[in-house]
């Protein structure tokens, strides 16, 4: 796969290098939240209970999967900052001793998630079939968990290098694997072609994602080793304690903040629930729906983090406030777009997961939840450019700030608050969502305004 030239990322023409690495990650994202859509698609068939299932235990496994993330960003801001400067022996020492760490963290993770998966559903509320299916649901996305791992330090020295076209051809084959598996494990007929499937339920959705996972992470082995211009080296003999100590030292923040703020959306999905499963479903339906008009804002922050590093490392610290300047005009313009697609579009979206008439409850608090995250978006984006940007200087406390603060200091009192003393019921849960993301990029935005870049990398 064609890598993307070094000098170009730190002397290139803006909007070229903005694009050229972000349209990858672009597509896919929108292949992996297609594939998320279909997935839900699939499992929605068989319940609102099952599709809400997926949807109540997705923060626990975000909060194991929130370590295996802060490595891979600790690893993509050194792997790049090396690569700019030119020490390319330097980055391939990096990349071995973060996928050595990363998939021994990975066994443990996996093998202890599956263990305490019982006791976190329970406590996170759910009874009775709910609780079965969850768990159900839970244990066997933990068993696909070291894979996860594994693809995130591939992930993070094809990233360092720009390679995201590769990234991308890899996640689209895993998306159609999954696709294709998904009717075939879960319903007693497939349907369309109306032949025998394996009829596992939830439990089908959740194996064919353990199984696309595993095709990702083998795939990403062979591009590593057939086309980097970092080379890993497998041997236990590389371990290094300082470059261990440096890619925590930046990515531990980072797993703190997402790992933060997976346990915090446990806890407000424990609020969520309490409004009935209706709420619940129509929340999921709604982060699904936004997800896929998000994903160019998303995927222009997660390519901000190779490009702001690779220039700290080549010392182009004005081309780096140039680039996060820019980078803020064109997610400002894709969030003028997707706000206006989900305005104009709201009943045929909503139809893809729901029959108009058929659960009016549902249609009513799912409706509702996409008027608010018409404005929620352009906060998330913006989020996602300030995420890259401080990743990439490797200044990720900043980044654990936003994702702590956001949840626990703002969003999870508000909820609270709305539902202890208002009766406007699940709206304060929107409401929440649309003011704690706005004061968590403001303050964000105060950050960036307020440091110079040469006092940020001291």
């Amino acid at each position: 796969m064609k890598k993307v030239d070094k000098s170009f990322i730190t002397s290139g023409n803006i909007n070229s290098v903005i694009f050229t690495i972000a349209i990858p990650l672009m597509l896919n994202n929108i292949v992996r939240t297609l594939y998320n859509l279909t997935d839900g698609l699939f499992v929605a068939q068989l319940s609102a209970e099952d599709f809400a299932a997926t949807a109540f235990v997705w923060p626990l496994n975000s909060f194991f999967i929130s370590i295996g993330i802060g490595i891979g960003i600790g690893a993509t801001a050194l792997i790049s900052q090396n690569l700019g400067a030119n020490r390319i022996k330097k980055a391939s020492n990096y990349a071995s001793n973060a996928i050595l760490m990363i998939f021994s963290i990975g066994f443990f993770a996996s093998v202890l998630g599956y263990l305490l998966a019982p006791i976190l559903v329970r406590l996170m509320g759910a009874e009775g079939i709910f609780l079965d299916k969850s768990i159900t649901y839970l244990k066997i996305n933990f068993v696909g968990l070291i894979f996860d791992f594994g693809f995130f330090g591939y992930q993070a020295i094809l990233n360092a290098q720009g390679s995201t076209r590769s990234i991308t051809m890899m996640s689209i084959i895993s998306s159609l694997v999954n696709v294709i598996l998904d009717p075939i494990f879960i319903f007693h007929r497939i349907p369309f072609i109306n032949l025998p499937g394996l009829d596992l339920g939830i439990a089908g959705a959740a194996w064919a994602t353990v199984i696309s996972k595993i095709v990702l992470l083998m795939l990403a082995f062979v591009e590593i080793n057939r086309n980097s211009d970092v080379r890993v080296n497998y041997s236990l003999s590389i371990f290094e304690f300082d470059a261990v100590k440096n890619i925590l030292k930046i990515g531990m923040p980072s797993a703190l903040g997402v790992g933060g703020s997976s346990l915090g959306f446990s806890v407000m999905n424990s609020f969520i629930q309490s409004y009935g499963t209706n709420t619940l479903a129509a929340f999921s339906i709604g982060n699904r729906i936004t997800d896929l008009v998000m994903q160019p804002q998303m995927g222009i922050g997660t390519g901000l983090t190779s490009i702001i590093g690779q220039n700290v490392g080549a010392q182009n610290f004005k081309r780096i406030r140039d680039i996060f300047n820019r980078t803020i005009l064109i997610i400002l313009g894709f969030s003028t777009i997707s706000s206006v697609l989900i305005i104009l579009f709201d009943n045929s979206l909503l139809n893809l997961f729901i029959k108009e008439g058929s659960d009016p409850v549902l249609w009513d608090l799912a409706s509702e939840y996409l008027v608010y995250s018409a404005f929620i978006i352009f906060f998330m984006g913006l989020f996602s450019a300030l995420n890259g940007f401080f990743q990439g200087v490797g200044k990720t406390k900043y980044s654990m700030y936003m994702s702590i603060g956001r949840l626990w200091l703002l969003r999870i009192p508000m909820i609270w608050a709305f539902s202890t003393f208002s009766g406007i019921g699940p709206s304060g849960i929107w409401i929440s969502m649309l003011l704690s993301n706005m004061f968590t990029v403001l303050w964000g935005l105060f950050v960036y305004k307020k440091l110079d870049i040469e006092y940020i990398l001291n």
